[in-house]
């Protein structure tokens, strides 16, 4: 029984550039002790599946024992309002000329073999149509939101935990998938027809439709050797299973001669680890931990989250959002310029693959685009490279899946920023994942070249001032968050005074210098940063000005040195406090390192 789905146009723009503006977070190193537990499906594989639409008992007479033969296991979805109907002809909308499962043998296909129990509505309604084979009157919005909760609510009172989902005629629209990812974690389509692509659209699953006469086995078969072929993900869609079955297409019969036939042949292909079998929720990239931070919004914009945009980029409360808690998610709403949302930045291993996974609704759009892109910092927390990742620019709703390698070995820590650049857009974004594909390592922590960075040993090792009574070392918890109690306090007098480093021997190439800078008080001037340049026998002979901070608050000196030539050996950092400025400044924590 099938219906095509509702038309959805889908377009595409060409790539547009968007301007990004992100301050640099610091970025963490990897814990020694971070938790790589596991990660479903983490790398395209050729996968099969089995389902059966209806809960029509030749499921468990005819389909479950002869998958069981060859080891094999399928994914039933359950009309709940027709299970326990034995007797025909019946009420059942889908069919009323077979008998359909009662609840203990629903239970006897989970338990006896191994099969996944989603749902296929309370009443097998056409979410969207009416008329031909749906029923006469279209469905309203809360009559559509009763067939799938009240499913869920049957399903899980008779113990069972439904996750798959399934519109009966293949009819649905985009209103109905958000309505559909509310309850469940993946629609399979029927009139979609093709086989899935790692890492896979979860709320638009692509099957192969069998019946008789127009799917023989080898036309099956072969559906099965492409899968292994090209690593993709077949589903196949059955009905009803019978000895004889009927000829006639439509009426959604099949063979159990010819299904045995067909697991036989995967059963081949199981032995021989080329593909593997799999019920659908089991075929989704799914896995432990998430990375990000407060992933389905029920602290709304916090936990590390933030916006440039908070009249437009908001909390929403609405029962907008998705599984497993669609009551709160993220609202994005165009406005003039481009705005952002932005995640937590969290550490990540150079050479490891992570997956991101969002609920993401456009509800509405005229123009524009939401887009997924990843921005990427150093060790010391400063913005070096970025990857645009997916958009979409279409009224439509669907698991946003992709992966993410970091850009290069520099890359110490990453997030995720949605972007909404357009006009008439309203969307909506819930349960964001960021998984680890493989195991991450812990990168080594780069050398740091100054001694007594942290100062605890006061301004010594190297380290000298000008002007002992205002610049000191000071004590009393000011300095940087990870080590606090040791800092130098540096206060401005009449003159310029300085903080001088230890002399680093350098060669030609890049260094990366970093500190921590708060800036306490001040009424004028700034802190500047320059760098001295020495010879082999160490006269000075030139120097690089590198940055000036002057604002009051916490500051991240993020510096980029080169040697201005081959005759530098030896540099050194000069930290100057510039007079009648008014300037009372913490500094602390110092790097200085070769990437």
């Amino acid at each position: 029984m099938t219906r095509t789905r509702s038309s959805v146009g889908r377009g595409r723009t060409k790539f547009v550039t968007i301007a990004l503006a992100v301050g640099a977070m610091v970025a963490a190193l990897l814990s020694p002790t971070a938790a790589y537990a596991a990660a479903d499906n983490p790398t395209a594989t050729p996968l099969v599946s089995f389902t059966f639409d209806d809960s029509q008992q030749s499921a468990l007479t005819q389909a479950a024992p002869t998958l069981q033969k060859y080891g094999l296991t399928g994914t039933n979805y359950v009309i709940t309002n027709c299970v326990g109907m034995t007797t025909v002809p019946n009420t059942c909308r889908a069919n009323t000329d077979v008998p359909y499962l009662t609840w203990d043998q629903v239970t006897q296909l989970q338990n006896t073999y191994g099969w996944e129990i989603g749902s296929h509505t309370v009443d097998h309604q056409c979410l969207v149509s009416s008329g031909g084979d749906c029923q006469k009157t279209k469905l309203t919005a809360a009559q559509v939101e009763a067939e799938l909760a009240d499913s869920k609510t049957a399903l899980t009172a008779h113990g069972f935990n439904p996750t798959a989902f399934a519109p009966p005629y293949g009819d649905y629209d985009m209103s109905a998938v958000a309505r559909i990812a509310k309850y469940y974690t993946s629609m399979r389509g029927f009139a979609d027809t093709g086989s899935n692509i790692w890492p896979l659209g979860d709320y638009l699953l692509r099957d192969v439709p069998v019946q008789e006469v127009t799917t023989p086995v080898a036309t099956l078969k072969a559906k099965v050797d492409d899968a292994i072929a090209n690593k993709t993900w077949v589903v196949f869609t059955f009905h009803d299973i019978r000895p004889a079955p009927s000829q006639v297409p439509d009426d959604y019969e099949y063979g159990t001669a010819e299904l045995d036939q067909l697991a036989a042949y995967v059963q081949t292909k199981v032995a021989a680890g080329q593909i593997k079998n799999v019920n659908i929720s089991n075929a989704l990239v799914n896995g432990t931990p998430n990375k990000l931070a407060n992933p389905t919004f029920n602290n709304g914009i916090a936990d590390g989250w933030r916006t440039d945009a908070p009249a437009t980029i908001t909390a929403d409360a609405a029962n907008n959002g998705s599984y497993p808690d669609y009551a709160k998610s993220v609202k994005l709403v165009s406005g003039t310029t481009t705005s952002h949302l932005f995640s937590p930045t969290v550490p990540v291993s150079p050479t490891t693959t992570y997956m991101f996974k969002s609920f993401l609704n456009v509800a509405a759009i005229s123009s524009g685009e939401v887009g997924f892109y990843v921005d990427e910092y150093n060790s010391a927390g400063k913005w070096i490279s970025g990857q645009y990742r997916k958009r979409e620019n279409s009224r439509w709703v669907e698991s946003m899946n992709f992966t993410y390698t970091p850009s290069s070995t520099s890359v110490a820590s990453a997030s995720l920023q949605i972007w909404v650049a357009g006009t008439g857009i309203t969307a909506y974004v819930d349960n964001v994942q960021m998984l680890a594909l493989g195991a991450e390592t812990t990168p080594p922590p780069p050398t740091n070249l100054v001694a007594n960075g942290t100062f605890d040993a006061g301004i010594s090792s190297g380290w000298m001032t000008d002007s002992a009574a205002t610049i000191v070392a000071d004590a009393a918890n000011n300095g940087s968050p990870a080590n606090p109690v040791n800092s130098v306090k540096m206060t401005a007098t009449t003159a310029n005074k300085h903080l001088f480093s230890p002399q680093i021997a350098v060669t030609p190439g890049t260094y990366e210098i970093a500190g921590y800078l708060n800036v306490t008080a001040r009424t004028s001037g700034e802190v500047g940063f320059y760098i001295d340049e020495y010879n082999a026998a160490g006269q000075w002979i030139s120097g690089q000005y590198k940055l000036g901070i002057a604002a009051a608050g916490v500051a991240n000196v993020d510096l980029t040195y080169s040697p201005s030539t081959t005759a530098v050996a030896k540099a050194s950092l000069q930290v100057i406090v510039q007079g009648n400025s008014g300037l009372q400044a913490y500094f602390d924590d110092v790097r200085w390192w070769r990437p």
